[in-house]
């Protein structure tokens, strides 16, 4: 490496000038600031990462130009209630229409009237089937519903059906006695625990069998899709239009009519403002507690104000240097680079840490001040330039990575690192020099006993007189972490870096789980339909494949058997005929009409305990259901029993007269051919040169590894080009974390080199490398005991760890190797206790993280805290041992 100017040279050039010094670096880190704010760009997209020509942008960027922006912010409404789900979605979906020049497109297929018509053409053959077995068991309640809606024709219609089934025996009105009540018990339970009725959509969409039918699951979730116009000069691109459709959530779920409805918004760009949002207010939040924190340890460690304001002016000259120097070199800060700040409070101040405990440690020598403040550079200029070159070639071997957000971090926290060193030789010296005038004797040195005593303390002199011990329990130790270090978990979820309790989270969840509504798959192109078909076919034979949408996917299969179905379905309905829903209940009537319903269901039950039929239990689960209900309103028949009675009927009938319209006209589809399919959803499915879409939807929840790496590998074994959100998230991490090795990997062996370059000595280097190892075992088991794991956000400080756990190294050997002090005497005087501060102001500065909403922020701040507390333990007693044992000089 180069000379470096003789410490005597660079006091004399600062001491002659300190005003002029101090003046200019203002002045610099003013004009840095202002030109910073003018053209430093914030990359909020995860696309930014990665470099433009990987095989895999290379793939999605010819899949957006054939097919343009896809992103979409996707609106999820939900309800128990399928009717009320689909009003809610057509409300919203009108409500956001009106949004003029903030969506490109909104797209309701559930509002389309192609799938109103022929919506159940789409459903599996053996749902239609169980939908026609139901609604054949229902259709006599229904047919007398439909002419009367009230709880008296219900349970009128139900005691004559008793009163057939007990004269005749007949099974199939016993069967469909049974689905009734069983159904009715449902009802009359939600109506208990909840205050509301049941919903009729058992009767009109249900399988029979107790388990929901493909049209009942799809039916009470509705999904709008908003393609955003974005504002590229906007922090976020998609901020006002996501606004924009939050506030239109927010007002429907508050609208009387869709009481019950709940809704949320999710979608990539959603993800990803909520990520930036929440990430960005963290780290303002953790840069200010880093700072303060930072302030009160050097108050606290130099006990005095002058030398902390010094110290304090040096870092932030420095870290608005720093910002200047990252807008000229790289221009922008991306979602991992934007955390580069907080890193350089920590390292940035530990070079002054390391001058100013000299510095003050020559004045309770007696030395003057200007002789102590050129002694402090003198003494570190080399351990600081041997210190910041280890971290710095940390940063700048991510340099060397394929990951592109990493590499622009790396080359924007090397810079800063050099210009924190920088400043710390010229910065610092001037405001030392500066401010010794207003200095008034030892009121700036610990008036307590010297450091240089601490060694003689019992603890340390315990520890340090017992070198063999130390370094046998550490290394036992440090076998022990071997195992959580080898077993160690990546983990690949990426909602799982996103703060705790999001809704776009649980919303992109419940789409995932949707079999009918997954918005999370991947993208395959075709040249024309012949190909699709056959690559359909091929996509849907693989394991973790659910199915594939496409334009020939919109053309339903087993149409002649499904329109059969439908025919003998409108037979089934022929004679429910619906009229107005009008609240008439018919008070006087209602005892009377009860009773006899509460006998009829009691005979029922005596006759089947008498045949032993296997219907007598559920039968008679539904009487104890039926007295709960009847004794409920006798509770209630003082206060509310009416009320009770039309809140009962009205959820169960207001809207009868409706679902059995919209029932009936959803019979009445015709088959469907490729023409008959709209325009709006064709072009959805068909590019710009005539190319085919299709989406492949994942059977599993691949926010997880090992199913998404499965998706992934199988359908890019069939088609290798594949491309869509699920790929470039398992592309990109894997990258990434290969990146992180990689980068890992450079720094150990550069920093091998700078410590034989340092020590000259294979010995002292290889104790300077164990320690390191030894407390980056130590980090790993911590994580394993608090439940952390390496993730796609915190893998980024193992670098940095080498790097400034190497410092430690330096600081300790150099200052032991200098003069005639023992190992215990280095670790507990200047150098010893500036490792110990160095380490605490990095594990505050990164420790303000952990006040971060923002889980994977949060886990950088966790993972460099234990990584610092374990560098302390190794660097002041296992480093000690090993010099004690065989540092000889």
């Amino acid at each position: 490496m180069p000379d470096t100017p003789k410490p005597s040279r660079l006091f004399a050039f600062v001491a002659k000038r300190p005003r002029l010094i101090l003046a200019l670096a203002l002045l610099l880190s003013v004009c840095s600031v202002i030109y910073t704010k003018k053209n430093m760009e914030f990359l909020t997209g995860r696309d930014d990462l990665m470099a433009k020509n990987a095989p895999f942008q290379m793939d999605y960027q010819a899949y957006r130009r054939e097919f343009g922006d896809q992103e979409e912010i996707v609106a999820v409404i939900e309800s128990d209630d399928a009717e009320k789900s689909t009003r809610a979605a057509d409300a919203l979906y009108q409500r956001l229409n009106r949004e003029t020049g903030l969506f490109r497109d909104v797209f309701y297929p559930g509002g389309l009237p192609f799938f109103r018509k022929n919506g159940l053409l789409f459903m599996p053959l053996e749902d239609i089937r169980r939908l026609r077995h139901t609604l054949t068991m229902a259709a006599p309640v229904l047919k007398s519903l439909s002419a009367s809606p009230s709880v008296q024709t219900l349970f009128t219609s139900l005691t004559g059906q008793i009163d057939g089934y007990l004269a005749s025996g007949d099974p199939a009105a016993l069967e469909s006695l049974t689905f009734m009540l069983a159904t009715l018990d449902k009802g009359f339970k939600a109506f208990d625990g909840k205050g509301s009725g049941m919903s009729m959509d058992s009767f009109l969409k249900g399988g029979g069998d107790g388990k929901p039918s493909a049209l009942e699951s799809a039916g009470k979730q509705q999904v709008i899709t908003m393609r955003p116009v974005k504002d590229e000069g906007s922090f976020v691109a998609s901020e006002k239009p996501i606004k924009a459709a939050r506030a239109a959530l927010a007002e429907l779920v508050k609208r009387p009519e869709f009481k019950g409805v709940t809704a949320g918004l999710t979608g990539v760009p959603v993800l990803e403002y909520e990520e930036m949002a929440t990430s960005q207010r963290d780290i303002e939040i953790a840069t200010i507690l880093s700072l303060s924190l930072t302030v009160i340890l050097l108050l606290f460690a130099f006990r005095g104000l002058l030398n902390v304001i010094s110290a304090m002016v040096s870092l932030i000259v420095g870290i608005c240097l720093s910002f200047g120097f990252a807008t000229a070199a790289v221009g922008h800060l991306n979602i991992l680079s934007m955390v580069f700040a907080i890193m350089l409070i920590g390292l940035g101040i530990e070079y002054g840490i390391q001058v100013v405990l000299r510095y003050q440690e020559e004045l309770r020598g007696g030395s003057s001040g200007m002789a102590a403040i050129e002694t402090g550079l003198r003494a570190n200029i080399r351990s600081i330039i041997m210190a910041a070159a280890t971290v710095a070639l940390a940063f700048a071997t991510f340099a060397f990575t394929d990951f592109k957000g990493i590499a622009e971090l790396g080359i924007i926290a090397a810079g800063g690192v050099v210009i924190c060193v920088i400043t710390t030789f010229t910065v610092l010296p001037s405001m030392l020099i500066l401010l010794e005038r207003f200095r008034k004797p030892n009121t700036e040195v610990p008036k307590e006993q010297a450091p240089a005593g601490l060694a003689e303390k019992p603890f340390f002199r315990a520890l340090f007189t017992n070198p063999r011990t130390v370094v046998g329990a550490t290394l036992l130790l440090a076998l022990v972490c071997l195992y959580p270090t080898l077993t160690m978990h990546f983990d690949y979820n990426l909602m799982n870096l996103q703060a705790k309790g999001l809704q776009s989270v649980e919303y992109a969840y419940k789409l995932m789980r949707s079999k009918e509504n997954s918005g999370y798959f991947a993208v395959v192109t075709a040249k024309d339909r012949a190909e699709a078909k056959q690559l359909t076919e091929r996509l849907e034979k693989l394991p973790s494949v659910d199915h594939v949408v496409s334009l020939p996917a919109l053309v339903p299969d087993d149409q002649q058997a499904k329109l059969a179905e439908l025919a003998a379905l409108r037979q089934v309905l022929a004679e429910v005929k619906p009229v107005p829903y009008e609240e008439n209940l018919r008070v006087m009537e209602l005892p009377r009409v009860f009773e006899t319903f509460r006998d009829r269901v009691g005979k029922l039950k005596t006759a089947l305990e008498v045949k032993k039929a296997p219907e007598a239990k559920p039968v008679g689960a539904f009487l104890t259901t039926l007295d709960g209900f009847f004794a409920k309103l006798e509770k209630e028949k003082d206060k509310n029993a009416l009320g009770m009675l039309r809140e009962f009927q009205g959820g169960m009938f207001a809207e009868l007269p409706v679902k059995l319209t919209m029932m009936k006209e959803s019979l009445e589809a015709s088959p469907v051919v490729e023409a008959n399919v709209p325009t709006e959803l064709k072009q959805r499915f068909v590019g710009k040169s005539g190319q085919l879409l299709l989406q492949v939807a994942p059977k599993k929840e691949i926010f997880e590894h090992e199913p998404l790496q499965e998706f992934v590998t199988q359908v890019k074994g069939i088609v290798p080009n594949a491309t869509g959100e699920p790929i470039m998230v398992y592309e990109s991490l894997t990258i990434m974390r290969d990146a992180y090795l990689k980068a890992f990997a450079y720094a150990f062996l550069g920093i091998a080199v700078i410590l034989l370059i340092n020590f000259k000595s294979v010995r002292f280097a290889a104790m300077g490398a164990l320690p390191l190892a030894v407390g980056l075992l130590f980090m790993v088991g911590g994580m394993r005991l608090a439940g952390v794991s390496f993730n796609s956000a915190n893998i980024i400080v193992l670098p940095l760890i080498l790097g400034v756990g190497i410092d430690s190294a330096i600081y300790i050997i150099n200052r032991y190797r200098q003069g005639n002090e023992t190992p215990a005497q280095v670790a507990t005087r200047s150098a010893g206790i500036g490792v110990f501060l160095n380490a605490l102001t990095i594990l505050f500065s990164f420790g303000a993280l952990m006040v971060a909403h923002h889980q994977g922020v949060f886990s950088i701040g966790a993972v460099m805290s234990l990584g610092m507390a374990a560098s302390v333990a190794v660097f002041l007693a296992f480093l000690p041992a090993l010099l004690t044992l065989w540092g000889k000089r």
